[in-house]
């Protein structure tokens, strides 16, 4: 399947008489392990400097109530006898009521009774719960491996676990296909695309829906793959794993419901009778994992899927979200962005490098269209998922956050697009393949700690960017220490703060003493700042007069673009008020 033995000798390649097949495979395997070590080791680095984001305060509350169900299924009468429900949550207080100590006391209950499971699995349900548990889930893996960590680290070690593996898998898939140069390309337009990293690190649903994403193509191609007969014996390991990866990712997002449909249409246009069987047995295994993971659904499989779908498909009328695209705010799902929009997006976030890698790729799998097939089928599952994202009443917001595996797909073509370059420059493709890495680490060192607000040097950066009217901010990424050490040591006792949105990740950093104790609107006391973040979309009207009028006292901003801004309280008032 991966294509005839010229398609592998390009630059970088490990020549063919080099060792044996065996000794080559063993050193394949040794590197991309190191990979996927060395990404968790930078992954591990950067991540204090990254800060909470919007969803992940909501993420600690639901893995707070996993949590707890996990404890009193250990000893449930002794759980039910100190029951006590918390005060505050940092899960949005919408849904089931929390169960009595009499409902949690066996347990059947904690397993079965629908009310109980409501309250303590808030997933796949109805908004604000609509996403299923499986990143939740994956984030309790702090809990085992770095019990002792603070809460939000904790949660996010399992995600960056995920990421550098993926990291790795990148690594070994291209480099057995096309070469060494490729794979490191690969690998690193997956682990330096700024986007990428940022979301690789978070305790939420888009980086591990990426990852799951790419894992899912590469057990996939190994299951059908019949290139390599001694590796037939491992084919039932690779179709199971598929399947484990389907239902993760189905039981992640509703877009990880999508994934099947590339590999159905690439097997339906290289009529490959084992990969309707690989995909079938795939499915199978995949509904059955879903099913394992998402509790809930033991008792009520049909009632929960039915929830599932309505709650996702009707957010148009449950949470519209504004968001400014090229300088006209869209109040998406109820209004569609441009058809184009994820094209234009791909273009002003992805290193120049990589991009122009990646174009070389799409080349390279429509000039091999029958030769090398899997070359197709990665493009496929980019192409599928821009057009996703781009379809009419699709939401739209957060950037590129809604279609990020995108991006992981376009670095396999990036490593493609190496082999495609080594075909027309010879050796002078691994001066390409080197400066796209050097770009892509420098976006990420540059942007720090700040990636998600990267832009290409094709716009002339985050500047450039807000010339076009693009948002240079959406996920509160931009409230650094800086910025929460201002408002400590500048905010007296009695005195609050209110934020213009209130994601419940400022309750956390209120618990873990990074911001002052009293938060506007949950706590008494006098309003004396107000903290804004630079997304033009989602601002009310005082909040455009504010920031057209009133000088702030504090701003964090990136390469000269405010991200947020701490204005008087004061100063908001006046706006309100039009003076």
């Amino acid at each position: 399947m991966s294509g005839s033995a010229t398609s592998r000798n390009t630059p970088g390649d490990p020549p063919t008489a080099a060792g044996s097949p065996g000794r080559l495979r063993a050193r394949r395997f040794a590197v991309a392990v190191g990979v996927g070590l060395a990404t968790l080791a930078i992954m591990l680095a950067a991540e204090p400097r990254l800060a909470i984001v919007w969803d992940e305060g909501y993420t600690l509350g639901r893995e707070a109530r996993l949590r707890t169900w996990f404890r009193a299924l250990r000893d449930p009468q002794a759980f039910a006898a100190t029951w006590v429900p918390p005060v505050e949550e940092l899960v949005q207080q919408v849904g089931a009521p929390a169960p009595r100590p009499d409902q949690v006391d066996t347990r059947s209950k904690l397993l079965f009774d629908p009310r109980v499971l409501a309250w303590f699995w808030p997933f796949a349900r109805e908004e604000p719960h609509g996403h299923p548990p499986f990143y939740a889930l994956l984030g309790l893996v702090g809990d085992v491996l770095a019990p002792t960590w603070q809460t939000l680290p904790r949660a996010r070690l399992g995600p960056i676990l995920l990421f550098s593996l993926c990291a790795g898998a990148v690594f070994h898939f291209v480099a057995r296909r096309w070469g060494g140069w490729a794979a490191a390309v690969a690998a690193g337009a997956w682990v330096l695309q700024p986007n990428l990293f940022g979301h690789g690190h978070y305790a939420a649903y888009d980086g591990v829906l990426s990852a799951l994403w790419l894992l899912a193509v590469f057990s996939f191609v190994a299951a059908v793959d019949d290139d390599e007969p001694a590796a037939r014996r491992l084919k039932w390991l690779s179709v199971l794993t598929f399947g484990v990866i389907l239902g993760c990712a189905m039981a992640t997002k509703l877009t990880g419901w999508f994934l099947p449909i590339p590999f159905v249409v690439w097997a339906v246009l290289y009529r490959r009778r084992r990969a309707f069987w690989v995909l079938g047995v795939g499915l199978a295994v995949g509904f059955g994992v879903l099913l394992l993971l998402n509790l809930p659904w033991w008792t009520e499989p049909v009632t929960g899927l039915v929830r599932f779908f309505r709650s996702n498909l009707t957010r148009g009328r449950t949470i519209p979200i504004p968001v400014q695209f090229l300088g006209t705010i869209y109040q998406t799902p109820l209004e569609s962005l441009p058809w184009y929009n994820t094209i234009v997006w791909t273009v002003l976030v992805t290193p120049v490098g990589f991009l122009i890698l990646g174009l070389a790729g799409v080349y390279r799998a429509v000039a091999r269209i029958k030769t090398e097939p899997v070359g197709l089928l990665i493009l496929g599952h980019w192409l599928f998922l821009l057009a996703l994202r781009a379809a009419p009443h699709t939401p739209g917001h957060d950037g590129v956050r809604l279609f990020l595996p995108a991006f992981g797909v376009l670095a396999l073509l990036a490593g493609l697009g190496v082999g495609q370059i080594g075909q027309w420059l010879g050796k002078a493709s691994r001066w390409i393949a080197s400066a796209s890495l050097a770009e892509g680490l420098l976006s990420v060192l540059v942007m720090m700690p700040t990636p998600l607000a990267y832009f290409s040097p094709i716009v002339v950066g985050l500047p450039g960017a807000v010339r076009l009217g693009m948002e240079p901010t959406y996920y509160w990424d931009g409230l650094d220490p800086a910025a929460l050490a201002w408002l400590r040591d500048n905010t007296r006792p009695g005195q609050t703060i209110q934020f213009a949105t209130f994601p419940t990740s400022w309750l956390y950093l209120r618990e873990t003493g990074a911001l002052p104790r009293r938060l506007a609107p949950v706590d008494l006391g006098t309003p004396v700042w107000y903290v804004l973040q630079n997304r033009p979309g989602a601002w009310a009207p005082w909040d455009r007069a504010l920031v057209s009028r009133a000088t702030p006292e504090f701003k964090v901003d990136k390469l000269g673009v405010p991200l947020v801004w701490i204005f008087p309280y004061r100063a908001l008032q006046e706006a309100a008020q039009g003076r």
